[in-house]
């Protein structure tokens, strides 16, 4: 997912930044110019001096205004690019190993971890550009006033850095930790939501909180490590940070005593040594963050890779004859459902599977639908191998009823079209024969009724005729 960050596109923030530093050195000189005036006791290029200083500094309050707007837009886009190309890679998943997992972690990584990202590795990498435009700014000041001054920074980065590679390793196992526990976490909040007709009719309030605390105190726990760690970091950091001004600001005086700087040199060699130390400062402070982030992307991209990849080369226009399982055998996990299965199912007929629970009649039924592949043997559509068949084509073409119809919280006409283009006439036509026209004229809305979560306001046997009715519609 790293790739989707887009940062080629921050080119702007950086033509601000520059713009920004170009003015600091010119603010950082005209202040040399203005001190060394007054210490000459001279008038005559005081004013002019002032007022250059002054245009200077109110030229950085827009430059400032328009690089945060501009920072904030492109955090926003690149999120909104980010999780789009995240719930896009998700609906690329195989039917089959999606439903093995636990869906809560999508919605984990969604809410979770994009956020940690944009907290930790975009705001780390844009802290990371502009604290080394400032720092770079500063060097170049300094370097035409004193270089000697640059050798106590080049000490302080190597201190940094070497800082932030010790603490990056546990850091990052504490970062994918917490996730993993945010992940477990959102599971377990969704299933007890899920189940609170249960939880109420079967008293187990007393059961469910005293498992929710001990959840929430695990992911509590966990942050608290996280934040014990990087306090240690911060705290290393700002100890060099003030060892860092105190030597700086001794050089510098000894400079002065000793006549090799003058004292407007000194002003503006103290200004910016903050914009030295105090950009490594925030680099000491980013890179950790931008670098236990990475473990999040692996991650996310992990998460994402389907475990069996086929290329599906066959377009599917309809069936034509018959669908024939050869010598299907078929099991989820170890448990082996269908053994050496032969059937056919010619066009126009009508079969019935009977059997009894855990027989395999549900399999059969996921079989043909193509959320899997069977283990041994084949499924053919007309003579040509479902698992040829294109699914985008194949699924156009079936609709089955399950006894688990899934609703959107829409209006009834979008539950019924699946938000796809059809005339009323065929609206009406498919409501008809699904058996569905008594409940629509018993809500005044009529095809606009909205049904919520779920289908909560509509009845099972409701639920299904709808299911019936998108199959109708969609001509399978």
């Amino acid at each position: 997912m790293k790739r989707y960050t887009y940062f080629k596109y921050a080119w702007h923030l950086i033509i601000f930044l520059a713009a920004t530093a170009y003015i600091n050195f010119q603010i950082s000189f005209t202040t040399l110019d203005l001190v060394n005036t007054v210490t000459a006791s001279s008038l005559d290029g005081f004013i002019p001096l002032a007022i250059r200083l002054g245009i200077l500094l109110a030229i950085t309050i827009p430059l400032r205004l328009i690089y945060s707007f501009l920072k904030g837009r492109f955090i926003k886009n690149t999120l909104l690019r980010m999780k789009t190309e995240y719930v896009n890679k998700v609906f690329s998943k195989n039917i089959n190993e999606f439903n093995k997992e636990n869906n809560a972690k999508y919605i984990s990584a969604i809410t979770n971890d994009f956020n940690i990202i944009e907290q930790d590795f975009l705001n780390g990498v844009l802290k990371v550009i502009e604290s080394i435009v400032n720092f770079l700014t500063g060097v170049i000041i300094i370097i035409v006033i004193s270089p000697i001054i640059l050798g106590v920074g080049v000490i302080v980065i190597i201190i940094n850095l070497l800082i932030s590679r010790i603490m990056v390793k546990p850091v990052k196992k504490q970062n994918q930790e917490r996730s993993t526990l945010l992940g477990e976490y959102a599971s377990f909040t969704k299933e007890v939501l899920s189940a609170f007709n249960i939880i109420k009719t079967n008293d187990l309030e007393a059961k469910v909180s005293a498992t929710f605390k001990k959840q929430s105190n695990k992911v509590q726990t966990k942050q608290y490590q996280i934040d014990r760690l990087m306090s240690f970091v911060f705290a290393i950091n700002n100890i060099n940070f003030g060892f860092t001004i105190f030597a700086l600001m001794i050089t510098v005086s000894y400079l002065a005593i000793q006549d090799i700087v003058s004292i407007a040199s000194v002003v503006v060699i103290i200004q910016n040594t903050f914009n030295i130390i105090g950009p490594i400062a925030e680099l000491s402070e980013a890179l950790p963050k931008i670098m236990t982030s990475t473990a999040l992307f692996e991650k996310i991209d992990a998460s994402l890779k389907n475990e069996v990849e086929y290329q599906e080369t066959v377009s599917f226009k309809g069936l034509k004859d018959k669908i024939e399982f050869k010598s299907v055998s078929f099991g989820y996990e170890q448990d082996l459902v269908l053994q050496d299965i032969s059937l056919v199912f010619e066009k126009g007929k009508k079969y019935l599977v009977v059997g009894p629970s855990g027989g395999g009649k549900s399999t059969i039924l996921r079989l043909l639908r193509k959320y899997f592949n069977p283990t041994k043997g084949e499924i053919l559509v007309d003579g040509v191998s479902l698992k040829d068949i294109k699914k985008v084509d194949y699924f156009n073409k079936i609709a089955n009823i399950e006894q688990q119809v899934f609703l959107f919280e829409d209006t009834l006409k979008n539950n019924l079209t699946l938000y796809k283009s059809y005339s009323d006439k065929e609206v009406l036509d498919a409501i008809k024969k699904a058996g569905l026209s008594d409940f629509l004229k018993s809500h005044p809305e009529g095809l606009d009724y909205k049904i919520v979560d779920n289908g909560k306001n509509v009845s099972g046997g409701e639920k299904s005729r709808i299911a019936i009715a998108r199959g109708l519609l969609n001509k399978a």
